[in-house]
């Protein structure tokens, strides 16, 4: 079983069409989100099943070390006790148990996001910064006479730059000056000795 992201551009259901794909016989279906999450019937946990769980079994009746069939209580228990969150009164399967996770529906349909980034609990970065609404993130229009401003900038030092070769020793020796006045000493002797 694969699970395939296609995009809803042109003709992508003609993916429903095909029956073979290098010469597998297939079967193609709509992802079918499941509304509960899945128990294991070996120990009562949740998110696999049983044919994968590889640990040992748990009896959902008096909660010990052996598969609830090889269980010494035949009866149904008057009161039974969950085995995830220890409390009487509900088995582990009960929807009310606090153990019992929920899976919350998206309160709106998003956009732009994969099925691997949503399995995986990745959120946009104006979901992860408290109290940052959409009008205050910047956008690329605003940032680019930031960029020009920049790129001028560094073309009228490189430019400064040819034109007083010595400007460079200066400014290495800036950094052994202590204080700022001998820093302006520096830099105006290498600018007048050019």
């Amino acid at each position: 079983m694969f699970l395939l992201e296609i995009k809803k551009i042109g003709n992508y259901k003609n993916i429903f069409n095909e029956r073979n794909i290098c010469y597998f016989r297939t079967e193609i279906e709509t992802f079918r989100r499941k509304g509960k999450p899945i128990i294991c019937y070996n120990r009562s946990g949740f998110y696999h099943a049983a044919r994968n769980c590889h640990l040992k079994p748990k009896c959902i009746k008096c909660g010990g070390e052996h598969a609830t069939r090889e269980c010494s209580i035949k009866e149904k228990l008057p009161v039974p006790k969950c085995v995830n969150c220890g409390e009487s009164g509900h088995i582990a399967a009960w929807k009310g148990c606090k153990a019992f996770p929920v899976i919350a529906k998206p309160s709106s349909k998003r956009t732009n996001r994969s099925y691997a980034d949503i399995a995986a609990g990745k959120r946009e970065k104006m979901e992860k910064t408290p109290g940052r609404t959409a009008e205050e993130r910047p956008s690329t229009s605003q940032d680019l006479p930031d960029i020009k401003e920049s790129l001028q900038a560094i073309k009228d030092l490189k430019s400064i730059l040819g034109e007083f070769p010595t400007l460079l020793e200066a400014i290495r020796l800036c950094k052994k000056a202590k204080t700022k006045q001998e820093k302006i000493l520096i830099i105006l002797n290498a600018l007048v000795s050019d």
